[in-house]
C-alpha cells in the first residue's frame, strides 16, 4: 500500500518523500541502495537528494571515492518552516508594494450567507490599525448570523480597540478591560443593518435576506464614513465606564 503523501505541504513531492524516507530507514547510504528501496531510478535519486540538501533534510559525504548520503532527523522540517518564515518577511515588504500601487482603486468584495457575513467580520482582525468603528445593533447582529461566534474574544486577542454607537436595546458594556467603548445612539435613528469602519475599508451588513455582506475597501469613502461616525459619537449618549 502506497504510503500518503504527508510532506505535501511543506511543497516536498511524493517522489522527495519517497527518497527521503528511504534514507531514514537506511541511516547512511550511497545512491544505489537508496533508489532500491525508494524505488526511483537512481539518476532521479541524485536530483532528489540535491534537493534534500538545500532543504537541509539531508547531508552527504565522501568515503573512498564514493559519495554517501545521511538523513538528518525530521525535527530539521522545524528550521526549514523558520527559514520560509524569514524569507516571507523579507519578501512580503516587497510584495506590500505591488498592493500599494492598487490602493487607490476600489475594491468591492459580497460575502454572501451568514457564513458570508462570519468571513468579512474577520478581515477586520487583518487591519494594521488598532481600531474598529462600528454602527448599529450588536443585538440585532447576533440574532440575525444566529449566535455569537467569538469576534470579540478575538479582537481583544490581536489588541485591537473597539468604539461602537448601538441602541439602548443593545447589551452594552463601556470596559477598559474590555478594550472597547460604546455610547448609545437615539431610538429614532434608523440604521437597519451593521457598519464596520476599518482602517481604509469599511464592511455593511443589512439586516434583510438574502443575508450578505459588502466590503469596500477605499480610503476616501472610508474617511467619509470616519467623519459620519465621528459626527454622530459627539451626539450620542455615553455609557458610565465599568
Amino acid at each position: 500500500m502506497e504510503k500518503p503523501n504527508i510532506l505535501q505541504p511543506f511543497g516536498i513531492d511524493r517522489k522527495t518523500e519517497s527518497v527521503y524516507r528511504a534514507l531514514l530507514s537506511l541511516a547512511d547510504a550511497p545512491a544505489t541502495p537508496i533508489a532500491q528501496r525508494s524505488g526511483i531510478k537512481r539518476t532521479s535519486v541524485y536530483h532528489i537528494l540535491r534537493s534534500l540538501i538545500s532543504l537541509g533534510l539531508v547531508s552527504s559525504y565522501r568515503e573512498r571515492g564514493v559519495v554517501r548520503f545521511t538523513a538528518e532527523h525530521p525535527n530539521r522540517l522545524k528550521s526549514f518552516l523558520e527559514r520560509q518564515t524569514i524569507l516571507a518577511e523579507r519578501v512580503i515588504p516587497e510584495l506590500e508594494k505591488e498592493i500599494s500601487k492598487a490602493s487607490k482603486n476600489a475594491v468591492i468584495k459580497l460575502y454572501e450567507g451568514k457564513e458570508g457575513i462570519k468571513t468579512m467580520s474577520e478581515e477586520a482582525l487583518r487591519t494594521k490599525e488598532k481600531m474598529i468603528l462600528t454602527i448599529g445593533s450588536s443585538a440585532r447582529l447576533v440574532d440575525f448570523i444566529e449566535g455569537k461566534y467569538g469576534f470579540g474574544k478575538r479582537r481583544r486577542s490581536f489588541g485591537i480597540f473597539q468604539r461602537s454607537l448601538r441602541f439602548s436595546t443593545d447589551n452594552n458594556i463601556n470596559s477598559p478591560s474590555r478594550m472597547h467603548d460604546v455610547r448609545i445612539l437615539p431610538d429614532s435613528f434608523l440604521f437597519p443593518g451593521y457598519m464596520m469602519i476599518i482602517g481604509p475599508s469599511v464592511g455593511i451588513i443589512p439586516f434583510e435576506e438574502p443575508a450578505r455582506a459588502i466590503f469596500i475597501t477605499d480610503s476616501a469613502y472610508a474617511t467619509m464614513m470616519k467623519s459620519f461616525f465621528e459626527v454622530l459619537w459627539n451626539t450620542a449618549e455615553k455609557l458610565k465606564r465599568e
